[in-house]
């Protein structure tokens, strides 16, 4: 396995939830700060990485304005993140995957170039990020090479993405210094942040 450079990571947006603590809403085309959720994260992801694609389940024509590519999950029902996982290795193009949801306005700079250097020092398929006190596992490196765990996790009607993560060889980036950088917009009152 060849270890990635940022300029060769594809990124994807996780836009394909149901987002039920947001009254059912497209999380990703509600407003913070004025803006799209989506147009924070896509701002902040770019510019780090090789090429940007969005999942999302619902209004694709609307992702799609932002120019990137848009992709649906091939696991039906809103299987979660992990179905966004493994529509991507299906879909996009690349070896190496950063995926973050698209309720994270403040993502960090650096986060794919740190992501990189755990999995080359680390010598892991798969990073994560942690606040110091939490796993976030919906911002994650991912090689393309995890497919065949994903799909036998999914056949094995497992769905959470910490325990997915917790299960394969990872390495987990430290953040507890940028607190803010992996803010979740969950509910409709942390919009006016």
């Amino acid at each position: 396995m060849n270890f990635p450079e940022p300029t060769e990571v594809t990124g994807i947006v996780l836009a394909g939830g149901r987002a039920r603590r947001m009254q059912g809403e497209d999380k990703g085309l509600l407003l913070y700060q004025g803006r799209p959720l989506i147009e924070h994260v896509c701002e902040r992801l770019r510019p780090q990485l090789a090429r940007l694609c969005i999942n999302a389940n619902r209004h694709p024509d609307t992702y799609r304005r932002y120019g990137y590519p848009v992709f649906a999950d091939q696991w039906p029902d809103y299987a979660g993140p992990l179905a966004g996982f493994y529509s991507a290795l299906q879909q996009c193009e690349g070896d190496w995957f950063c995926f973050v949801p698209c309720d994270t306005p403040c993502l960090p700079g650096d986060l794919v170039e740190r992501l990189c250097a755990a999995a080359r020092r680390e010598q892991v398929p798969l990073v994560s990020v942690s606040d110091g006190q939490r796993l976030h596992g919906t911002v994650c490196l991912l090689h393309r090479s995890c497919e065949a765990a994903l799909q036998t996790y999914y056949e094995q009607d497992g769905h959470r993405v910490q325990e997915w993560i917790r299960n394969q060889p990872h390495a987990v980036v430290d953040y507890a210094d940028q607190p803010r950088a992996l803010l979740n917009i969950n509910e409709p009152q942390q919009l006016d942040t």
